[in-house]
């Protein structure tokens, strides 16, 4: 069972069964945060490079890649959670 771990930020210890279940997301929200990715990438397509104020171009292009990263992270590990649950003795080659 998750204990809560005491610290700056909550944190939870977890069996690695619990972190594997708790990884994966719903087909409905695996569509969600393939739709939010999709409207990042496209927002970040998008940006317009203004001469006058390249900083602000580079901030904003940074923070939809930090975006997509994340989604991409989260979207993969739900995945790789599920590959491991459903074929567990794969993991051991």
């Amino acid at each position: 069972m998750a204990t809560l771990i005491t610290n700056t930020f909550s944190a939870y210890h977890l069996t690695e069964q619990e972190a594997l279940q708790g990884s994966i997301f719903t087909v409905t929200q695996l569509q969600v945060l393939q739709n939010q990715l999709a409207q990042v990438a496209e927002e970040k397509l998008a940006l317009d490079f203004d001469t006058s104020d390249p900083a602000s171009y580079a901030q904003q292009e940074a923070y939809m890649k930090g975006q997509m990263d994340l989604l991409l992270y989260i979207i993969d590990s739900s995945q790789a959670a599920a590959d491991t649950l459903n074929n567990p003795e794969s993991e051991l080659e």
